[in-house]
């Protein structure tokens, strides 16, 4: 184990963070099958490589809000796939900011001047995405697969994320519909109320003020 291999992942995923072409999915890759083989402990290489992202995500944005259109908006090499780049962020960042945090460099959320705890939450996703793809598939199933997965591009990490999220809905939902019905199953009898008289209980009438039969005495004739 060599401190000199974390800090080479480091700086390229900080790289790779900012949104700056460079070898950061390669050393994700390399990171995360020397972590397979015993040689570089799992856990550190994600979280080395997580604070890196964040860091570097940070620092491409601060560029993007410095900087502006004028980036991506000026001839010279690359100018065509700059351009486009910048009509898709108009036509992305106008509707769906969260979205395109996640799929766009973050130097572009930062030309677009997306609020930044939605920019920070696009890109801990997008890290989260990213990294644990690279690092979980050459950890388990070698550096091939990884690499040619991670070659899909953006669509990979948008579609595992939303395989997750989709499973993790129908999870609880069931729970839910199962709790729902224990506690149905489970009611108790409610008890009606006691009635104040009983459906054979005699009701025994108000008293007369005088029988039927009886003699009335007459007042007395005065005197």
């Amino acid at each position: 184990m060599s401190l000199s291999e974390y800090v080479i992942m480091f700086v390229f995923v900080a790289i790779m963070g900012a949104g700056i072409p460079g070898p950061g999915d390669a050393a994700l890759i390399a990171a995360g099958t020397l972590a397979g083989e015993g040689k570089l402990n799992l856990w550190i290489v994600l979280a080395t490589a997580m604070v890196a992202w964040m860091l570097g995500s940070v620092i491409g944005y601060d560029i993007g809000i410095h900087g502006g259109r004028r980036l991506l908006d000026h001839p010279g090499r690359l100018e065509k796939s700059r351009r486009k780049m910048l009509a898709k962020g108009d036509r992305v960042f106008a509707r769906w900011n969260f979205v395109a945090s996640v799929t766009m460099p973050a130097f572009v959320s930062g030309i677009f001047r997306v609020r930044f705890f939605i920019f920070v939450l696009g890109a801990l996703v997008a890290g989260t995405g990213w990294i644990g793809m690279y690092v979980g598939l050459s950890y388990f199933v070698g550096p091939e697969i990884a690499e040619r997965i991670g070659n899909a591009g953006a669509k990979a990490v948008l579609g595992v994320i939303l395989v997750v999220a989709i499973g993790l809905g129908i999870k609880a939902g069931v729970s839910r519909w199962h709790a729902s019905r224990h506690q149905r199953s489970e009611g108790q009898a409610v008890t009606p109320p006691a009635q104040e008289a009983s459906e054979g209980q005699a009701v025994t009438p108000p008293a007369q003020e005088a029988s039927e039969g009886q003699a009335v005495t007459p007042p007395a004739p005065g005197m």
